[in-house]
């Protein structure tokens, strides 16, 4: 159910009520132009009319001009004097709700609109009335059935100037119509305007939003009539208004309703003030929301390249470190101090991997395991810092001294590692513990640039095998 209300001037009068009775020139502008009529021979049917004294008499009702001189009396003769003399209001069911209807129902639709818009004022967030409700019970109108449609629908034409010479309130009269609309639809069991088409009021707004963001970003240069083009290849209504200059001075955006099984009613439109944030979509607007969306369309380009560079570049540096890491989950190296310990799987968390790999220089290698070797040689002064920097952990000072707590020769191990990563060295696969096959090369370094990386290596070792312990608190009483 949507009720559609707007004004219309009063030198426009003539031609609305014309439209609205007649609408026979739309017909024979599409027979002189040879385009296919879809309802032929099927003129609007005069529904009802109010305070027009003159009829015809055949009929019993008015026509065009006898209605436009009835009103246009009334006007002339009130001490109203207003540019928007009319309102013209589009009450518009869907197919299936008006499905097999007859004239009386249609008459009850009408006069329902009408009690409804008589009764219903627009109040403002802190409930002051800023839209008075109608009058037209005691206005005059005419009211027509448009049959040449898919969906039939009544178009409504009223005197602001009642017949009591009083100025019916035109304020928010599109929104009041909406309010009218909503609560003749729950009244019956109909569908609400914010129930159909996509899904809402607020969806959509979005929506249209959305699109119109879209077709900013994709204007290479800001342009009002390419902006309304693409809005409407979108599938959008736009209405827009303009100046006797044309220079665009606002627009309207909505959508079809009742859209269903090829049936179309009429359309729900929201001014561009009431779109977007901030106001964004306003024709005022439109140019510096057009200029921010390429700033922020430039800096997402400009990221995205910097993130891609720095991708590419850590897929290179870090490829020999992967040869490293990208070995067997975990690795118990088989020495006095690691004896077939047994984890929960709380403290398996806690484990720490190591790989798979052996180093030529040092003593205990024997005791690794040998089931994957990777042979490496290091500086002998970058081994002995690291030697001498990891000390044995003393299980009685760790409240988790029953977990696996690592020896010396795991944080060695992961501490060589480290250390073969932050020099960006490959590791090559052997058949021992000798370094015959070793092919790392050290050129460029000096002793000082070892010794700094050996500190540092030795350091995340020792981080990265006690992170997950926790030691224990020795209380020291005082007198």
């Amino acid at each position: 159910m949507i009720i559609k209300v707007t004004t219309i001037g009063s030198s426009h009068g003539s031609n609305a009520i014309r439209y609205a009775m007649e609408k026979n020139r739309k017909e024979a502008k599409q027979k002189a132009e040879g385009e296919e009529v879809k309802h032929p021979n099927k003129e609007p049917f005069i529904l009802a009319s109010n305070g027009i004294p003159f009829v015809d008499y055949i009929t019993g009702k008015p026509n065009a001009h006898d209605v436009w001189t009835a009103m246009n009396l009334q006007r002339m003769k009130s001490k109203h004097h207003i540019k928007d003399g009319f309102f013209r209001i589009e009450i518009c069911p869907s197919a299936d709700e008006c499905r097999g209807w007859r004239p009386n129902d249609w008459l009850k639709l009408l006069n329902d609109t009408i009690r409804h818009l008589d009764s219903t004022d627009y109040k403002n967030k802190s409930g002051k009335v800023v839209g008075k409700h109608t009058d037209i019970a005691n206005a005059q109108y005419v009211a027509a059935i448009h049959r040449d449609t898919d969906n039939w629908h009544i178009h409504l034409i009223v005197n602001r100037i009642t017949m009591n010479d009083e100025l019916q309130d035109a304020n928010r009269v599109r929104e009041r119509g909406m309010i009218a609309a909503n609560s003749l639809a729950v009244e019956r069991g109909w569908r609400t305007a914010e129930s159909i088409g996509r899904g809402g009021e607020s969806k959509r707004k979005k929506a249209i939003h959305d699109d119109a963001i879209e077709v900013l970003r994709k204007m290479g240069s800001f342009d009002f009539d390419e902006y309304f083009k693409q809005m409407r290849l979108k599938g959008w209504i736009v209405e827009t208004k303009q100046d006797s200059k044309g220079i665009y001075r606002g627009y309207s955006v909505g959508e079809q309703l009742y859209k269903k099984n090829g049936e179309n009613s009429s359309v729900v439109m929201y001014q561009s003030s009431k779109l977007g944030f901030g106001r964004d979509l306003m024709v005022s607007k439109l140019p510096g929301t057009w200029k921010i969306q390429h700033a922020l369309l430039e800096k997402e380009k400009k990221m995205a390249a910097e993130k891609e560079k720095i991708k590419e570049t850590e897929s290179i540096s870090g490829r020999y470190a992967d040869d490293l890491y990208n070995m067997q989950e975990s690795c118990v190296l088989n020495n006095s101090e690691n004896l077939s310990i047994q984890t929960s799987k709380k403290q398996q968390e806690h484990v720490v991997r190591l790989p798979q790999w052996k180093c030529s220089t040092y003593e205990a290698k024997e005791n690794w395991d040998d089931e994957i070797i990777r042979d490496v040689r290091i500086p002998d002064d970058a081994f002995k810092i690291i030697d001498r920097l990891i000390e044995p952990l003393d299980c009685s000072d760790y409240v988790n001294e029953d977990e696996n707590i690592p020896g010396k020769a795991q944080m060695m191990a992961v501490a060589v590692l480290e250390f073969c990563t932050a020099a960006n060295v490959r590791t090559v696969s052997g058949g021992g513990g000798g370094g015959s096959s070793n092919d790392l090369r050290w050129d460029g370094m000096t002793k000082s640039d070892f010794e700094k990386m050996a500190e540092l290596a030795a350091k995340k070792a020792i981080d990265k095998c006690t992170g997950h312990l926790r030691r224990k608190v020795s209380w020291k009483r005082g007198r």
